[in-house]
């Protein structure tokens, strides 16, 4: 495991900045991109893929990761009251400590948003995990004062908040989408930086229509060996997903009744079981189609499609575009 490193400071100020700097270059080898985009990518002592950071105006960054640490990784961090930070994770799981919030996963189609106050702890990554995520890192002031006091972006009581934090809401899954499109976007073009800025806008969007959503009324309360069987869930189905399970085989190795598993993994990802495997086997493929040259036959056949046709139709009615033009279009 490399050694623990430290970020400290307020987004945009010098002390962040540095720590920032000594950080990537502890772990990774820096080279710039023409639209202002710093792709690190990681040293084969300490694993494998890129952490690439965007600036964008207003002092907003976009940072988007694609790792696994040989050994593990552990980053400590301690930021003021008004750092902003909106992480949607695609694939694996990073797990935060946070002096206040406690620990908890940010795990595969999950959306974590930073509380306001004063946020210390750990991050960490298991041994050769992949973690896909894209994260926006700003201030709340500057965000705020660029909506031009529009809507509020965060109305929620600090103890919910830094609850919620480690914890998720189903309120915040539509964030994902938006923050998705900026992870497979690869297509390097004088238009991308406005882009990527809609891209912000529309995840800002959906974050300010969040605080109106009511988290819906459950009296299901799950045992922590209920929740922790069902967190397994979406892993079994991803290793199996040429001839995934059905929902009674995931119910017996889950140990529970089929509605009780129905019920808890709703209750945890704010969505169907088999829906949520669907988006997320989509979600990679999306991404294959922008980050690799693989014709579309292999890519349906990674993400558990039969054939090629059976993946174009479900493509097309999740995303509006053919995979074809998809790739075109992000690449």
């Amino acid at each position: 495991m490399t050694p623990v490193q430290r970020l400290a400071g307020a987004a945009g100020s010098r002390a962040l900045d540095a720590s920032y700097a000594a950080y990537y270059a502890s772990i990774a080898r820096a080279d710039e991109r023409g639209d202002g985009t710093v792709r690190h990518r990681l040293r084969p002592e300490v694993g494998d893929g890129t952490i690439e950071v965007t600036p964008l105006r207003g002092g907003i960054q976009i940072v988007r990761y694609d790792v696994a640490f040989t050994g593990g990784h552990r980053l400590a961090f301690a930021f003021p009251g008004d750092h902003f930070e909106l992480e949607h994770c695609l694939e694996g799981r990073m797990t935060v400590s946070a002096a206040g919030a406690g620990t908890g996963d940010l795990r595969a189609r999950s959306v974590a948003l930073s509380p306001r106050g004063p946020l210390d702890g750990v991050v960490a990554h298991g041994d050769g995990e992949r973690y896909r995520a894209v994260s926006i890192t700003a201030t709340w002031s500057g965000l705020e004062s660029s909506l031009g006091g529009l809507a509020p972006l965060d109305d929620r009581p600090e103890g919910a908040a830094r609850e919620r934090y480690l914890n998720g809401s189903a309120a915040l899954r539509p964030v994902a989408g938006p923050l998705e499109e900026i992870f497979v976007h690869r297509r390097s073009s004088p238009g991308r930086p406005l882009f990527l800025e809609s891209r912000v806008m529309a995840a800002l969007a959906a974050l300010v229509d969040a605080q109106t959503v009511a988290a819906p009324p459950s009296d299901l309360a799950l045992d922590d060996h209920e929740a922790a069987a069902l967190r397994r869930v979406p892993e079994m189905l991803w290793r199996e997903r040429h001839a995934p399970p059905g929902l009674e085989e995931l119910a017996r190795a889950s140990s529970m009744s089929v509605r009780r598993l129905t019920r808890g993994f709703r209750a945890l990802y704010g969505t169907p079981v088999m829906e949520f495997h669907r988006r997320r086997c989509l979600a990679r493929a999306a991404a294959l189609l922008v980050e690799t040259d693989w014709p579309v036959q292999r890519i349906a056949h990674e993400v558990g499609y039969s054939s090629a046709s059976n993946f174009g139709h479900a493509f097309r009615r999740d995303r509006g575009t053919t995979p074809a033009r998809f790739r075109r279009a992000h690449s």
